[in-house]
């Protein structure tokens, strides 16, 4: 009786929500009586199928009977080209799927069962029929619909049976309304294997995504956003290739920057974060500028905030299966700063989310409480081990203490602590007997573990060398090793810090490895793994590289100057087109106040050969009376003018001001030519700013014809 009202609450609220919604399908009354005859009063118990709980098949009862009604009418029209009554039907079958998602508690289980009864039913293949169908309003709202019921056994159906149809759709990429949905579809098919994602890409679907990453539709970019974070994490490693082969990583930087959706700019993050965590193609996606996003922003959100945005989605707010959040295991334990603070902000979300469902045992489960603690252990990093911690507390984990990271300089009491958070307690009076203190922890060997310090079984062994493995990498060696060999190791590899004592103990530098031999490597630095020696010896016999203290890098190609609060996406967007283009490009990611930075962003407008100026709406109403220079745009706009710069004003919504509200010392910007954005007409708007970057300013627009003329007269 209880789940029966809280059931009928939940759809009286879902029923006021999106009556009034104009992003919706067209629904019947029939429906909506459905929905009342739901939630009576409880009835004589029935038959439960194996593997479905009561509740569950409660809500089944009453609502497969609609489903085969409407997937019954689906086909009758069909066959009889019946257009109206054929979205009539579609509309039906959409809302029982969207009501699904959103029941609390058990709707991913009801949405799963009426999804695969869709395909058992041959609703899955009417509407793969249905994309290629002349009658567009039709292939519209059957997309939309494919979109929602994409779980997993429905991914099989469409890999094996309708890829192609899908393909098709994406080539249809100037399909505004279109887009919505296959950018959707794309989202669940980039997780179904890496040989569907490998199809996907190869027959152009990867094209279609990063061409609507230049788009303004959030809807679209939500699901781009995903899809390549999906790509990124399911693909493997032949399909990141092929997304740096692409640029994925420039043109996730938009995305990642925006400002107007956190959903967006969080899978833009994961996926370039994702990426990164490769170490083959780890150094052209820090080259793209768009990581240097991700722990900011990160450190920006509220784990429960953005767990109740995703309480609002459909699509979310089930949270994600253990099969998903293994996924994200490799980004804890790996080296990146980002991965650790994304993967962890990631945990707590989804802990929040499994709280309600009463369901955190998972993340036990998949392994994923050990690398938190020892985030929490030996992360230096206040981002990533505030959401550690958070995530523990919140799964219901004991959080262990910050191990001191001096370990050389050990006592005995600190080994103890240490023995005590990573699970060998038992053997603390064996360690205190022998007075094992940092220096010993850190040359203990296997055989020591086995003769001295009665650690018999040989897994038991193993994991313990693992755990001091981790420690031995997470270790601050200043007190010991004054030529800081500990960073060069982890330049070589960051998995081999952990030979730093080794080598500093036998004393080793960085001008003296380059003489040493495998064998000494092997026997007094005790490296056992010959592949790390040979990787090492390489490493120390490359030339060293030169050191210019005096010296000025080389400045970028062109600083791009924007107001955050209007102009963020199309500067964003000059970035990548420039950048794809060979172009280096300066964009400060976050305008401080004051301090080393506000100096550093001046003499990266000197030394910048090129200065494009975003104006957007509104773009210079901060700067009006700003006589004491406190605004930014103001700050870069005269550094740009005093130091003669190539100035190309790049207007999008914006108003010329009169001259005479502007302070003198930047009246002059208003004599430099103009190029009006058009947003879709992106390639052929570049291609005017690059000549005027190589000082063709012809075809150039003026704000208005007189002012234009004015212009051309003094540039």
């Amino acid at each position: 009786m209880l789940f029966s009202l809280t059931l009928f609450l939940w759809r009286l609220y879902r029923h006021f929500s999106i009556m009034f919604s104009t992003d919706r399908l067209t629904v019947p009354e029939y429906v909506s009586r459905l929905q009342r005859g739901r939630s009576g009063p409880a009835t004589d118990p029935r038959a439960v199928s194996p593997g479905i709980n009561a509740d569950v098949q409660a809500v089944l009862d009453t609502t497969l009977p609609a489903l085969r009604c409407a997937i019954r009418r689906l086909k009758s029209s069909k066959e009889t080209s019946d257009s109206d009554e054929t979205r009539r039907a579609i509309a039906e079958i959409f809302q029982l799927v969207e009501e699904a998602w959103v029941l609390p508690t058990v709707g991913r289980q009801v949405a799963e069962e009426i999804c695969n009864r869709i395909r058992l039913d041959g609703g899955l293949e009417l509407l793969l029929q249905l994309q290629q169908t002349p009658a567009v309003e039709i292939t519209y709202e059957s997309a939309k619909l494919l979109e929602q019921i994409l779980v997993s056994e429905n991914r099989d159906y469409v890999a094996r049976l309708g890829l192609g149809v899908i393909l098709n759709l994406t080539r249809q990429q100037e399909d505004a309304q279109l887009a919505r949905s296959v950018s959707g579809i794309l989202e669940h098919m980039f997780k179904h294997t890496e040989e569907t994602s490998i199809h996907l890409i190869t027959n152009g679907a990867l094209d279609a995504l990063l061409f609507w990453c230049r788009g303004t539709d959030p809807t679209v970019l939500r699901h781009c956003a995903v899809a390549l974070a999906n790509c990124a994490m399911y693909g493997g490693h032949r399909c990141q290739r092929w997304m740096i082969e692409k640029q994925a990583a420039e043109w996730l930087f938009p995305l990642a920057f925006s400002k107007e959706d956190e959903l967006i700019r969080f899978h833009a993050c994961l996926a370039v974060t994702v990426l990164a965590a490769n170490r083959e193609i780890e150094k052209e996606v820090v080259k793209s500028g768009t990581l240097e996003l991700v722990e900011p922003f990160i450190a920006s959100l509220d784990p429960d905030d953005f767990a109740r945005s995703l309480l609002d989605s459909a699509d979310c707010m089930q949270g994600k299966t253990a099969s998903d959040l293994q996924h994200l295991l490799p980004l804890l334990d790996g080296t990146r700063l980002e991965g650790k603070c994304i993967a962890a902000f990631y945990l707590c979300v989804e802990t929040s989310i499994k709280s309600r469902q009463r369901n955190t045992k998972i993340f036990q489960e998949i392994g994923a409480v050990q690398s938190l603690k020892r985030i929490v252990m030996y992360s230096s990093n206040g981002t990533a081990c505030a959401l550690a911690k958070r995530a523990l507390s919140m799964m219901g984990e004991e959080v262990p203490r910050r191990i001191l990271s001096c370990v050389p300089n050990w006592k005995t009491c600190e080994v103890q602590t240490w023995l005590q958070q990573v699970g060998f307690s038992a053997y603390c009076d064996r360690f205190q007997e022998l007075q094992v203190d940092g220096d010993l922890l850190l040359n203990i060997t296997d055989q020591d573990l086995s003769s001295d310090l009665g650690m018999n079984a040989s897994l038991t062994r193993k994991r313990f060398l693992r755990d001091l493995r981790v420690l031995k990498t997470y270790a601050n060696y200043s007190t010991c090793d004054p030529n800081n060999m500990a960073d060069w190791l982890a330049e070589v590899d960051p998995r081999f810090r952990q030979y730093t004592y080794g080598l500093v103990q036998s004393g080793v530098d960085r001008n003296s490895v380059q003489h040493l031999t495998d064998q000494q490597l092997g026997h007094d630095c005790h490296i056992g793994n010959g592949v790390h020696r040979a990787k090492i010896l390489g490493a120390s016999r490359r030339p060293l590289r030169p050191c210019h203290t005096d010296a000025q890098p080389a400045g970028p190609d062109v600083f791009i100057s924007y107001r955050r609060t209007t102009g963020s996406q199309l500067a964003s967007l000059l970035k990548v087109h420039l950048q794809v283009r060979g172009f280096s490009v300066f964009i400060d990611v976050e305008k401080l106040e004051a301090g080393k930075f506000e100096d550093k962003l001046i003499q990266s407008v000197q030394r910048a050969r090129n200065f494009i100026l975003v104006l957007s709406a509104n773009a210079l109403d901060k700067c009006m009376g700003d006589t004491a220079m406190k605004d930014w745009v103001h700050k870069e706009i005269v550094t740009a003018l005093a130091g003669k710069k190539n100035i190309v004003p790049v207007t999008d919504n914006f108003t010329w001001p009169d001259p005479m509200s502007l302070p003198e010392d930047m009246r002059s910007i208003l004599n430099f030519n103009g190029i009006k954005w058009s947003h879709e007409y992106q390639e052929a708007t570049i291609e005017k700013i690059l000549r005027f970057l190589k000082g063709n300013q012809d075809l150039i627009d003026g704000p208005d014809g007189s002012k234009g003329q004015e212009k051309n007269k003094q540039t």
